[in-house]
């Protein structure tokens, strides 16, 4: 333990493992919308975690579950915050069958080192949610991760198979899997992913993992203007699964909009694909600036790139639509045109029908109500992914508010009357 011999709300020791500080620099470290924690644990094994949440609840505290605190900016503020709890720790590889083609990790493994560990026999995790050093696979779960692989791979949901958890009482339970303990009747796997630690606290997962292709390339295409590159969207968004992902990105410090495509699979498909997608180039008069083994140092420096662009931008501001497909490409181009007077850079996959944008501006709650209009004209949802601060009060992460909120409340007092687990963090402030 750090500080001394913390104390936890209600006067209990902080279990033999757990690191608690109550530093001014740590807890502010993990601020979401600028309310702060009054302490920071790390417990260093799942019987201090589960200890730490029964406290919590038998003080009243408010805990957050937190991994490394990546995508905390992602759910309302929340109303009450005492603890934020660190999975960080908790990152052991508890099973490996690469026969089997399973893993069982603890929650706070990252999936950069999941990855690495993978690599050896061959096989990978294909989710690819933005910043995977700082990823870990509780946050993957708990936030519902993606990045440029969705649409050819999968959501979280594909891969989950089994979840071991600590629920709100501090009790342990496990949904799926490799034992299946549902509790009071509901399918916890399920509900935990995209939930933020609402509903229990995930400390182990276990995931269905695939082999990796034998062969990856990376095109980069560069299109004379947006226009031009919209227009090209559809016949990228036709190449098959061998098309891993495909992103465009139009930024204003990028001086023409560009299409990132990462290809995989066996050496003849990906040979095919990649004729097809140069044949769609030429059509489009759009010019090839890179044409590169998957592997080398390049490709992975732009797939990366894909990946994280709109998270790793400066800005307040940063914002997700997902539209049907059929509608996806107009979503695009309204929406970008309407931050054409900001600071801008987007990430637009066709297949999935997602448009990202990180904004820069001195009015974000304008421009908000703005791109909102333009999401619920084409009956797209929305998400406010980051804000500023001053607009944690009024802003509304999710639209529209879906119809289930009625049973999403219903759940939330069914698995934590209390309220210990993330306070408002959830859609409509659950």
């Amino acid at each position: 333990m750090s500080g001394g011999d913390p104390v936890r709300a209600g006067g209990e020791t902080a279990p033999a493992g757990d690191a608690v500080t109550g530093d001014v620099a740590a807890r502010h470290a993990l601020a979401i919308a600028g309310v702060v924690p009054e302490a920071v644990v790390t417990p260093a094994t799942r019987a201090a975690l589960t200890a730490d949440v029964r406290a919590a609840a038998a003080a009243g505290a408010a805990v957050v579950p937190l991994g490394l605190g990546a995508h905390r900016a992602l759910g309302h503020a929340p109303a009450r915050y005492d603890v934020a709890l660190s999975t960080r720790a908790l990152a052991t590889v508890v099973e490996y069958a690469p026969a089997d083609m399973t893993v069982t990790v603890e929650s706070g493994l990252t999936l950069a080192a999941l990855d690495t560990i993978l690599a050896r026999h061959g096989q990978w995790l294909p989710l690819d949610p933005p910043c995977p050093e700082r990823t870990t696979v509780g946050g993957l779960i708990a936030a519902d991760l993606a990045g440029p692989l969705r649409a050819s791979q999968g959501r979280v949901r594909d891969f989950v198979i089994g979840i071991a958890m600590v629920t709100a009482d501090g009790g342990e339970a496990r949904a799926g899997g490799r034992v299946v303990k549902n509790v009071a009747g509901y399918d916890l796997m399920k509900l935990l992913i995209g939930s933020l630690g609402t509903l229990a606290v995930v400390t182990e997962a276990t995931l269905k993992v695939r082999p990796r292709p034998d062969v990856t390339r990376v095109l980069e295409l560069a299109c004379v203007d947006r226009a031009a590159a919209l227009t090209l969207a559809p016949r990228l968004a036709e190449l098959g699964e061998v098309a891993l992902a495909i992103t465009m990105i139009d930024a204003t410090d990028v001086p023409r909009p560009t299409w990132r495509c990462l290809l995989g699979g066996v050496a003849a498909d990906v040979e095919t694909v990649r004729g097809r997608l140069l044949d769609a180039a030429r059509a489009a008069g759009a010019e090839v600036v890179y044409d590169g083994d998957g592997t080398s140092p390049e490709s992975g420096a732009l797939v990366a790139a894909a990946r994280d662009l709109p998270r790793r931008a400066a800005g307040d501001l940063v914002t997700r639509a997902v539209a049907l497909r059929t509608r996806a490409v107009r979503v695009a181009a309204e929406m970008l045109a309407c931050v054409d007077d900001a600071q801008v850079r987007a990430c637009f996959d066709p297949r999935a029908g997602t448009v990202t944008l990180a904004v820069a501006t001195a009015d974000a709650a304008a421009a908000i109500a703005r791109l909102r209009a333009i999401a619920s004209r084409h009956e797209a949802t929305f998400v406010v992914e980051r804000w500023p601060d001053v607009l944690a009060a009024s802003v509304e992460v999710w639209s529209p508010v879906p119809r289930s909120l009625p049973l999403m409340r219903r759940i939330k007092a069914a698995l934590d009357p209390a309220g210990t687990l993330a306070p408002g963090r959830f859609v409509a402030r659950l």
